[in-house]
């Protein structure tokens, strides 16, 4: 040592640990404790790892050690772990102070973050210096702790029973070894020895291996077992004994001996249970009560015991001389308490035992539902109880069944319940599956889930195609092993399996191919390969088993219709005829009748009648048909509308002849007559009447609210609409008579439709609306009574205008003219059931009045099928114009009408199918269809939108000339040959036509795929042109 430096600290021997370079883990002490090996293991190889912040605890890091789980953090995160609210433990008493919780134990700390502090694991030095010789974080001197800290908290601090020693070792991690130090002497439990021990095993049991020869409870024999801790068993030796009336000797075990110590055994030791019979004092009578140590008792009878009569209520006179002699009765009631215990004897003073209980009570059954009246005797006797036959009927504790027992006692809550017997314990056997879904429940029926299965299963449990399994043993019910491996099973279809090994059925094979439908409508692509029943969810429109009618569900299988009864006969189909009748436009409302014509029945559609000058208008049944020769019976339905009409009726004919309600005039009444006169002297002398309307949009004031709101919001929308009513009633001259000028605005929100109605309202336009949301659309057609309004939307300031341009074609006001197929100034005779029962369910018929219709298809195909096979159909021309330049000079006005160009030469007629192409129109006409105005503007670039692949329809000035092609295809390419020679020789400015007041300009770019037009795109077939 005096070679060594004088601040050089002498080195300590270490005991338990060993530099990894001095020998490794095995040299270290293998009767260390397990938990401190591994902390020390860990400590070295720098692989402890903090709780809080997952980092590893370096060798130079300060650190905190938990005294109870000896788990080690960092001292920094430690201290944040205190000081943060969710480590304070709310059940330790506040009086305590400062608390917290340790991460790793849970074990409550009572020092604050301040008071943690950096120092070695046995706490006598903060900031032990790292030192490559010794135990990370340790300071190398002895650990000096109490061994026995926890025995001490579990005795309750009783120093004398503690351990006496403190840890040798090196300042350690972890729990201190056991100690290994000798204790006193002790002495064996059956004292016969003292045994020496160590410390650390001085609280275990030790014996010394002798008899134990203590004497047992018996007080007559000694303990033959080792030396042992438990009280010595009770004597188990056998001794013949005899019971205390000696009738009985049997063989029993002392222990069992009521007696301890020496006894007589003529005296008997237990009892037999039989009456005693031994003589008493008297030696006249026997004891009477159960086998029984020591004497008997006196005799019952002895007269000096005896001094009243049998009833005990009057004393004897005369003193008995012996016990048998008998007691003397009295003459009064006994009254005595009967076994009942509820009444008294009524007999007259007797000797003996009192008779049973005669009294008449009212007895219920255990339920408590019926009772009876019996004698109270019978009451308290067990094979007497009385039960009636109701049954229970309440649920057993298996909440399934129900309790059958008749009379039970459980239906009284009064009645306590037997231990022995529970008439609601249902002992029916569950039976349900259990999990394992291949055993049933063995119990008996319970509430709740059933138990686990408690098989077993010894075989190897496979997944469907044997390559994974589970060995053996498994508990029953164990699911199979889950197989990533491809499914094994070829496909029906023949492509690859795209899912895993599985039992049961494939699923659907998920590969993408090319399905049609299950109507045969389209084939539709990407639909997974395993995909049935694939619907394209458009309109079957195949015929139905009556011939007439077209189908129309959503696409389904086939067939449409059950099969027909009898084969051969077209049967009804079940929707509603729809054929127009003979006597008014109206549509049949009978059930499909295919063998028999529509049914003569009277017209209930309701029409409306007017007046002769149309001020006054009511609502009437159509009343066509229904020929009666009853003349009565129409007298009758016409006696009793009439009352209901405001104004009476014009007279009939003088010829008699039947006229329908729905044909016939209301009589104009004086009002009528003064406002026709005041019409014509302000026409003649050219006096304009003020209008409301110069201020508001109407008297309604509802309705000026809405059009106003719907102005404000969108302006060039409603400036639109207005536009096309101002072209209805100002676009012809007076006294003109051409055609019916109607409009079809496109399907539109409910608000824009009642926006559409007012305005056309304010022009004294008919209104009619038809289809069903979100398709539904408005029509507007021009009456003799239609007239400007005061006041025109777009216009400031004026109150009359002149007859407007035709606004340009705006797919987001009107409807796409290629759907629409009109029926105008039809004949008396004309009948068009064709169109109702071949395209009923694809369009939409809308009666303008009795001659003049509409059809409005929702497919541009099926409209020009139904124009080319019905005789009657023309072009729909609305109150827009739809025009594509650089196609020709040639025009048309908005309702079909033909003119030249002012300036540019004569009329070109170009041949086309206004239902394969779009229309070519120029804005600028020569003559009027509706009058004589010439119109002068530059060419317009608005064109309709193309749907699909549809080519444009070139106009000409008859629109179904196409039909006629061999006659008329040499002029309509000698026409668009002038056209094009006149292109190019002279170079002419196309100007785009403003719409006036927010009218649409749709000339972009898809005018120009018109370009490159040629005779040659126009196809024979309509259907396969809209395809």
């Amino acid at each position: 040592m005096s070679s060594q430096e004088p601040n050089q600290r002498p080195r300590v021997p270490r005991q338990g640990w060993i530099p990894r370079e001095q020998g490794g883990s095995s040299r270290r002490d293998p009767n260390l404790p397990q938990l401190l090996r591994e902390i020390q293991e860990k400590l070295v190889k720098g692989v402890v790892e903090c709780m809080i912040c997952y980092d590893m605890v370096r060798r130079s890091a300060p650190i905190w050690s938990c005294s109870s789980c000896f788990s080690i953090f960092h001292l920094n995160c430690i201290k944040k772990w205190a000081r943060a609210p969710t480590s304070v433990d709310s059940s330790v008493d506040k009086n305590q102070g400062f608390n917290w919780r340790c991460p790793g134990c849970q074990s409550v700390q009572l020092t604050s973050s301040k008071e943690i502090k950096y120092v070695c694991f046995c706490g006598k030095r903060p900031d032990p210096p790292s030192d490559f010789y010794l135990m990370p974080h340790s300071c190398g001197e002895p650990c000096g702790k109490p061994l026995e800290t926890q025995t001490q908290r579990d005795l309750g601090g009783d120093e004398d029973l503690l351990c006496p020693h403190v840890c040798v070792l090196q300042c350690h991690p972890g729990p201190c070894p056991p100690c290994k130090a000798f204790a006193p002497p002790r002495m064996c439990p059956c004292g016969n020895k003292n045994i020496t021990t160590r410390c650390s095993h001085r609280h275990s049991h030790v014996t010394c291996g002798h008899r134990c020869q203590k004497l047992l409870q018996c007080a007559r024999h000694r303990c033959q077992r080792i030396c042992h801790l438990a009280p010595c068993h009770p004597c188990q030796l056998p001794m013949d004994a005899s019971c205390f009336c000696s009738k009985r000797v049997e063989v029993i075990l002392c222990g069992d001996i009521a007696v301890r110590g020496d006894f007589k055994a003529q005296a008997g030791v237990f009892s037999c249970g039989s009456t005693c019979g031994r003589k008493l004092d008297c030696r006249n009578h026997v004891c009477v009560d159960t086998c029984h140590p020591g004497t008997c008792g006196e005799c019952e009878l002895l007269p000096s015991r005896i001094k009243t009569c049998c009833c005990g209520k009057t004393r004897l006179e005369e003193e008995r001389q012996s016990c048998l002699d008998p007691i003397p009765t009295c003459s009064q009631v006994c009254g005595k308490s009967l076994p009942c215990g509820i009444h008294r004897c009524q007999q007259v003073c007797h000797a003996g035992d009192c008779s049973p209980c005669l009294v008449l009570v009212s007895h219920k059954c255990r339920c408590g539902s019926t009772s009876r009246t019996v004698e109270c005797c019978k009451t308290k006797t067990e094979n007497e109880k009385f039960t009636c036959q109701k049954p229970c009927g309440q649920k057993k504790n298996c909440g399934r069944h129900r309790c059958s027992e008749r009379c039970c006692p459980l239906s009284n809550p009064n009645n306590v319940l037997n231990a022995d017997w529970d008439p609601h314990l249902c002992s029916l056997p569950c039976g349900k599956k259990l999990r394992c879904g291949q055993h049933a429940c063995e119990s008996l029926c319970h509430s709740g889930h059933c138990p686990p299965c408690l098989e077993t299963i010894f075989t190897d449990l496979m997944c469907a195609c044997g390559k994974t399994s589970i060995p053996p043993p498994l508990p029953c019910g164990t699911p199979p092993p889950s197989c990533q491996l491809p499914c094994s099973i070829p496909q029906p279809c023949s492509h690859p399996a795209s899912h895993s090994c599985h039992f049961g059925d494939c699923p659907p094979c998920s590969v993408p191919v090319t399905k049609e439908c299950i109507g045969g409508h389209v084939a539709l692509r990407n639909i997974p390969c395993g995909s049935k029943d694939i619907r394209c969810n458009k309109l079957c429109g195949k015929t139905r088993q009556c011939g007439l009618h077209a189908c129309g569900r959503t696409c389904h299988l086939p067939p449409c219709d059950n099969p027909s009864p009898v084969p051969g006969i077209r049967a009804s189909c079940g929707q509603t005829c729809g054929a127009p009748r003979r006597e008014c436009r109206h549509t049949c409302t009978a059930p499909c009748h295919p063998s028999s014509p529509c049914p003569d029945t009277r017209c209930e559609f309701p029409v409306s009648i007017t007046c002769s000058c149309g001020r006054i208008t009511a609502n009437v049944p159509c009343d066509a048909g229904g020929s009666c020769a009853n003349y009565n019976a129409d007298a009758v339905h016409e006696a009793s509308i009439i009352p209901k009409l405001p104004l009476l009726l014009q007279p009939l004919g003088a010829n008699g002849k039947k006229v329908p309600l729905g044909q016939r005039k209301l009589k104009c009444n004086d009002d009528c007559a003064k406002l026709e006169r005041k019409r014509v002297l302000a026409d003649a002398f050219e006096i304009t009447t003020p209008n409301l309307d110069s201020l508001h949009f109407g008297d309604n004031s509802s309705a000026s609210e809405l059009l106003a709101d719907m102005l404000r919001r969108d302006p060039k929308w409603v400036i639109s609409v207005e536009e096309r009513c101002k072209f209805l009633v100002l676009g012809k001259s007076r006294g003109n008579t051409q055609g019916l000028k109607v409009h079809i605005f496109c399907p539109m929100l409910k608000d824009k439709g009642d926006a559409v109605r007012l305005i056309a309202e304010r022009w004294k336009l008919v209104v009619n609306a038809a289809g069903r949301e979100p398709k539904r659309f408005v029509v507007v057609h021009v009456t003799p009574k239609s007239r400007a309004p005061a006041r025109v939307l777009g216009i400031k300031g004026t109150t009359t205008i002149n007859a407007p341009f035709p606004p340009a074609f705006d797919p987001l006001v009107d409807m796409d003219p290629r759907l629409v197929v009109s029926f105008l100034d039809l004949p008396r005779d004309a009948d068009i059931s064709a169109l109702v029962l071949r395209f009923g369910g694809e369009c939409e018929l809308v009666w303008l009045n009795d001659k003049n219709a509409l059809a409005v298809f929702n497919d541009p195909a099926r409209a020009a099928t139904a124009m080319r096979r019905l005789d009657h159909g023309t072009v729909y021309q609305g109150a827009v114009a739809v025009v594509v330049p650089n196609v020709g000079a040639s025009a048309t006005n908005a309702w079909g009408g033909s003119g030249t160009m002012k300036g540019r030469g004569g009329l070109a007629a170009l041949k086309g199918n206004p239902w394969k192409k779009d229309v070519i129109q120029e804005l600028s006409w020569k003559e009027d269809s509706w009058g004589d105005e010439e119109w002068t503007t530059g060419s317009a670039n608005v064109q309709l939108p193309i749907q699909k692949k549809d080519a444009p329809i070139s106009a000409s000035i008859n629109p179904w000339s196409v039909l006629n092609q061999e006659s008329s295809s040499s002029s309509s390419v000698a026409a668009v040959k002038i056209d094009v020679s006149r292109k190019d020789s002279k170079s002419s400015a196309v100007t785009k036509l403003e719409p006036h007041d927010g009218g649409s300009d749709l000339g972009g770019q898809h005018a120009r795929n018109f370009d490159a037009l040629e005779v040659s795109d126009v196809v024979d077939d309509w259907e396969e042109a809209c395809e």
